[in-house]
């Protein structure tokens, strides 16, 4: 009884040792690397917030964060 204890234990960590390095071989997903990667940042000629360049909205030379901060005018 003791030796058929000993190999299911042993079967079940053999299992969990298994199970765990196929996950650490699969690496970070897609997206998780696309999260990771640096992005250009910009500054927001009104209220000075830093956005993602792809995501700022730009008018003339300007970056803004927002549509209602590109409307108003110039900061004097």
């Amino acid at each position: 009884m003791g030796r058929i204890l000993f190999f299911l234990l042993l079967a079940i960590v053999i299992y969990v040792a298994w199970r765990s390095m196929q996950r650490r071989d699969k690496g970070p997903s897609s997206s998780a690397t696309d999260q990771r990667t640096p992005q250009a940042m910009v500054s927001c000629a009104t209220c000075g917030l830093h956005v993602p360049r792809q995501e700022a909205l730009l008018l003339g030379d300007r970056f803004f964060c927002c549509e209602e901060h590109r409307r108003q005018p110039p900061p004097g």
